[in-house]
């Protein structure tokens, strides 16, 4: 009976591993696939689709499983972009996590996904301007009016998309369960 007991935790643990880690080259190869898409009108803004896999992440593992997701996502832009790009990345990913795992585990529908996606893009971007205040100093305020439109935008376009998704990755992994 422990060896029974023993034999599912390893295949839980094994399972939400595998999950953690396809979301976490998702988010590094999307991630990728944006920087090949054209600029935004706003310079330095994406359009955020990397977060599809840390919203997926929240969503199926909690907090735990976003965090996880968002460090790697971070880790790749510091390898691919550098280290202050890697920082922003840490700082706007934790807090945009954080605020999207906070909605998910309250919300009780009000939001839904779409606002969700606005609410984690607008903390992503509160989160990196903390960060380059930190590097550059209070010229970074001005920025604030052009990122808040940007995360109105790119949040409904990734909540759109994970109102899409999401239904489906639950369908499928309630079966594989």
């Amino acid at each position: 009976m422990n060896k029974s007991f023993s034999s599912k935790k390893n295949h839980r643990f094994v399972s939400r591993l595998a999950k953690l880690s396809v979301l976490s080259a998702l988010s590094a190869v999307l991630s990728m696939l944006e920087g090949m898409l054209p600029e935004l009108p706003v310079p330095g803004a994406r359009f955020g689709l990397a977060n599809l896999a840390v919203m997926t992440a929240i969503d199926i593992d909690g907090l735990a499983g976003g965090i996880c997701v968002s460090v790697v996502k971070a880790g790749f832009g510091l390898i691919t972009r550098g280290p202050t790009a890697g920082f922003m990345s840490l700082c706007g990913s934790l807090l945009s996590t954080f605020v999207m795992w906070l909605v998910y585990k309250y919300d009780n529908n009000i939001f839904g996904y779409v606002g969700v996606g606005v609410l984690g893009a607008a903390a992503h971007n509160a989160g990196q301007l903390c960060a380059a205040f930190v590097l550059m100093g209070s010229a970074v305020w001005y920025y604030v009016p052009f990122l808040l439109l940007v995360s109105t935008v790119s949040g409904s376009l990734t909540g759109v998309i994970n109102s899409i998704l999401l239904p489906a990755v639950r369908g499928t992994q309630h079966h594989s369960s």
